[in-house]
């Protein structure tokens, strides 16, 4: 995604990642209901067109969403695939690119949670270089280009025990959409994708109040600043924070709460 849409893509991604944090049958699940979603949309094109038109009416895209997809995904997957149709996207491919790309977000952040990011990454190239170094595979893959599902199912059974579980179903979701890239370029696309995820640096900030979007994307700015790469924002309110902000990132520990500041002068008058 480039331009509009990739600004889009960043906009929808802080919102989802400022939203409280689920835990990992969770974000399985709703990584498996943005496939869905995305598979969904693109089975139709009057659809497609809807919802990645410019000049259509927000109202008109969330009415539609919510008709579609109110009694089939949960509040989460629900609350995501509006903010994606909210924004603006360059091609009509990008919305289901960026849904796609959030379904993929859930899994690493599982990856993450279960400190295995990094073993992922690996295998998941490991599975691109298996299919590119595999005439006989590639050729079996190439063969079921209209049975996405299939070429899913067959990956799945050449994985399992092999790989990760979370390998497996990301490598799965590469070959199983319906597109006109090669099986291995797909599967190298979320690999680099998650060595991308793994550079970032994750910061984990309690507030009084919740930060709003603007707040987050400074505060996002001056981190990225000191630490020289992205900052991924794990954003939780509590009222023990009278004001101001306590960030942790990594072993280092940014308190700039009112409390502290109290405390401080406090030690510093006693002194």
């Amino acid at each position: 995604m480039r331009g509009t849409s990739s600004t889009s893509f960043a906009e929808v991604l802080r919102h989802v990642e400022a939203a409280p944090a689920a835990d990992g049958a969770a974000l399985d699940a709703e990584a498996q209901e943005l496939f869905s979603v995305a598979d969904a949309i693109d089975s139709s094109n009057q659809l497609v067109r809807t919802l990645s038109d410019p000049g259509r009416p927000v109202e008109v895209k969330e009415s539609t969403v919510r008709s579609l997809l109110a009694s089939r995904v949960g509040p989460r997957t629900l609350e995501t695939t509006l903010e994606v149709v909210r924004r603006r996207w360059s091609e009509q491919e990008d919305i289901l690119d960026a849904l796609e790309l959030l379904g993929v977000t859930a899994l690493l952040d599982q990856a993450q949670s279960e400190e295995v990011l990094e073993q992922v990454e690996t295998e998941l190239f490991d599975v691109s270089r298996l299919i590119d170094g595999s005439g006989d595979l590639t050729a079996t893959l190439d063969g079921e280009r209209g049975e996405p599902a299939r070429r899913a199912s067959l990956l799945e059974r050449l994985l399992e025990g092999r790989a990760h579980r979370l390998t497996v179903a990301l490598a799965a979701r590469a070959v199983g959409r319906r597109s006109e890239t090669k099986p291995a370029r797909r599967v190298e696309e979320f690999a680099r994708f998650a060595s991308d995820r793994r550079r970032r640096a994750f910061a984990s900030v309690s507030s009084a109040v919740p930060l709003n979007e603007a707040q987050q994307a400074r505060l996002g700015a001056v981190l990225e600043n000191v630490y020289g790469r992205q900052v991924q924002l794990n954003l939780t309110v509590d009222p023990a924070v009278v004001g101001g902000l306590q960030i942790q990132v990594g072993d280092d520990l940014y308190d700039a709460t009112v409390l502290a500041r109290l405390s401080r002068a406090r030690s510093q008058l006693v002194a």
